[in-house]
């Protein structure tokens, strides 16, 4: 039986290699990635401006397009960008940050194994070597994304979770809805769960028979509706987020269009839905039009769509994230977009066969990292519900967050995506380890 501690060298390999990533962004400047500059101008507009707006502040009202950056990023991680320095300037603090909350979250996972297996040597071993093999976690902690504080809390929100399971105490409910409410200001893909934390609370305090658990329920709803009123009064449009017809269009629809007729149609396709709503007479009207324009196609081809979407869910599990590796590393940008955009387009051993070979390598061990991860997930869910009953529903928990996440972000799926719930993966794989290990010993025990 080992310890029930994380060992001394365990912490020195996880502490050096975020020390090695940190040097290498700071020297080789690789903390700005394609979506970083509207996080940093963002957090400068509300420094200078009292604004959050998401490009350099125009010189007249933005209309059409332009108006969609008022919105575009939600409120949070710039506010979190301009606490710690601005992310214009070397984000030192910022990613320091950073990296210390990725040891954080790595951490309370390897804290929480420990309690529950005790592992021996060689399983903090092969603990290692799951951890490592998933770069996306060293490269978003060093860049100026969301990534790294995001996972935070969704780790404080599944460990609430938790605990009210196990204690019934309210307190950890307003931590889930407090964690909730964080999370969906970091990314919009968690506004739409303040619903089904509505539904959590109005059912518990049916049961219970207390009004306070439903108003807890409530708390994130209130937020988001006062945060898309606030948003109405700054564009005259009703929503949370930009983003979502952004990727409607772009991604979801456009994607659609690719398979059927290719990309020269897909391009012609998504130029004319943009000249269309540009010339509608306000933001709404646009806004509303490229839904209409891009619910059309998905309509008109569902199957293709599922079968886009679920391509897309299956590759946030498993992506080796070229695009990520490649623009941390500065190797040339992929042509073609990604492995999943050129799947689609029929490109894709094409596309594998030009990557360099250490590169090739690289992504191919973390592609068999990713299959062997999500096959121990799978192995430690079914050990969890063998488990007590807070263990038992802590792991439907992790698989419902894992799977509410991969559905919402759909045809995007890709590695950065999975990076807010990957300790939560880890976490099963983790298990799925330990119950594989200790099957082994049982097995070499028998054979003597």
């Amino acid at each position: 039986m080992g310890s029930m501690r994380v060992p001394s060298w365990v912490w020195v390999v996880l502490v050096s290699t975020h020390v090695l990533a940190l040097c290498w962004a700071m020297s080789q400047e690789k903390w700005n990635f394609p979506d970083s500059d509207r996080y940093s101008q963002a957090a400068e507009n509300l420094r200078v401006h009292k604004e959050l707006y998401a490009r350099p502040w125009p010189q007249s009202a933005p209309r059409g397009q332009a108006v969609q950056e008022f919105t575009i990023r939600p409120l949070g991680y710039p506010l979190f960008v301009l606490g710690l320095g601005n992310g214009t300037q070397r984000p030192v603090l910022l990613l320091l940050v950073q990296n210390l909350l990725s040891l954080l979250n790595i951490g309370l996972v390897l804290r929480w194994w420990t309690w529950w297996a005790r592992p021996s040597i060689s399983e903090w071993s092969l603990a290692l070597g799951i951890i490592l093999t998933f770069p996306a976690q060293l490269i978003y902690a060093n860049a100026v994304m969301s990534e790294a504080l995001l996972q935070t809390v969704v780790l404080a929100m599944t460990a609430g979770s938790y605990l009210f399971i196990k204690t019934g105490s309210k307190r950890y409910l307003v931590g889930v809805a407090g964690a909730l409410v964080a999370a969906l200001l970091l990314k919009p893909v968690f506004y739409p769960l303040t619903i089904g934390l509505v539904g959590v609370g109005g059912l518990l305090a049916w049961r219970r028979q207390q009004i306070s658990l439903a108003l807890i329920g409530m708390m994130p709803l209130v937020v988001v509706v006062t945060y898309m009123e606030w948003n109405r009064q700054r564009t005259g449009y009703f929503h949370f987020s930009s983003i979502a017809e952004i990727n409607l269009l772009h991604y979801n629809a456009a994607g659609v269009v690719r398979q059927i007729d290719g990309p020269m149609a897909e391009e012609k396709w998504v130029a004319a839905v943009l000249r269309e709503a540009n010339t509608q007479p306000d933001f709404a009207s646009r806004q509303q039009l490229i839904q209409a324009r891009a619910g059309a196609v998905l309509w008109e081809h569902p199957v293709v769509y599922a079968r886009q979407h679920l391509q897309g869910m299956v590759t946030f599990f498993l992506d080796p994230g070229r695009f990520d590796v490649s623009e941390f590393a500065g190797l040339a940008p992929p042509k073609g977009g990604g492995l999943l955009t050129q799947t689609r387009a029929g490109g894709l051993l094409r596309a594998v066969s030009r990557l360099p070979l250490g590169l090739l390598a690289t992504l191919s061990l973390v592609f068999l990292t990713n299959v062997a991860r999500l096959l121990l997930a799978v192995c430690g869910l079914w050990q969890l519900k063998n488990s007590g009953p807070a263990q038992r529903y802590g792991g439907w928990i992790v698989v419902g967050l894992l799977l509410y996440v991969a559905f919402l972000t759909g045809p995007l799926g890709a590695a950065r995506f999975l990076v807010p719930v990957w300790p939560l993966l880890l976490g099963l794989a983790l298990v799925g380890l330990h119950w594989g290990n200790s099957i082994k010993r049982e097995e070499g025990g028998a054979s003597r």
